[in-house]
């Protein structure tokens, strides 16, 4: 079957009205397909926006914490600063009455004062024990304190002066006074002997203002060893 000259040009016109009508509808499909690629970043974009909002808020209720917290640290750190002031104030007010009362029974006592009997608690002290004396008085010597030098001559502990003091025995003559041992301290800290000290022979002396009324000696030495059970 022959096809005329105006039929091919007909089957021809179809064919690129096909085909045109293909393309239309590949091209509208890329068209959607770009537009809901960019609805999906216009909405992403849209929770970044969100987010970025939320997380400055977070932020900045961060930040006001942050200043309500370093505002009570300063109104605390001004509480402690005040507290300090006056618990120096109450220490050098408790020395100084101390030193007077010692004063005043010193001088009371004159001709007739005799010195305190002082000796270690012990002989030897091991690392990690608490330095303490015992001292026994007739009367109580008020601001009389320690000094504690170790065996290369380091003053290490310049004691605090001794305001507590018990009477034992009958009263009267036979009353005796001790210091005792929580009373004994250096820096108002109590005296331990800590790891990094050295050991051997270490030098004291206990006094009263300037006056040296017994000094002596005691050994320290390292910490007892640890016992290892052994295992059956």
């Amino acid at each position: 079957m022959k096809i005329t000259r105006e039929q091919a040009v007909i089957l021809l016109s179809c064919a690129v009205a096909v085909s045109s009508i293909f393309m239309t509808l590949s091209l509208r499909n890329q068209i959607a397909a770009y537009q809901n690629q960019v609805e999906s970043l216009l909405s992403s974009n849209q929770n970044f926006s969100v987010k970025i909002v939320e997380l400055e808020q977070e932020t900045a209720e961060y930040k006001g914490r942050i200043i309500a917290l370093q505002n009570e640290v300063n109104r605390n750190e001004h509480i402690v600063s005040v507290w300090r002031t006056y618990r120096d104030q109450l220490e050098e007010a408790l020395v100084e009455n101390a030193r007077l009362k010692g004063l005043l029974l010193e001088r009371e006592l004159d001709e007739n004062f005799t010195s305190p009997t002082v000796r270690p608690r012990k002989e030897t002290f091991l690392i990690g024990d608490t330095v303490t004396f015992m001292v026994e008085s007739e009367a109580p010597l008020y601001g009389s304190y320690f000094n504690v030098w170790d065996q290369e001559g380091n003053l290490i502990w310049e004691g605090d002066p001794i305001g507590n003091w018990c009477e034992i025995g009958a009263y009267g003559v036979d009353a005796r006074w001790v210091a005792p041992y929580i009373g004994q301290t250096a820096y108002l800290e109590p005296m331990i002997l800590e790891e990094d000290m050295l050991l051997g022979e270490w030098t004291w002396s206990y006094r009263f203002g300037d006056i040296v009324h017994i000094e002596g000696t005691f050994t320290v030495e390292g910490p007892p060893e640890k016992i290892i059970p052994e295992m059956g």
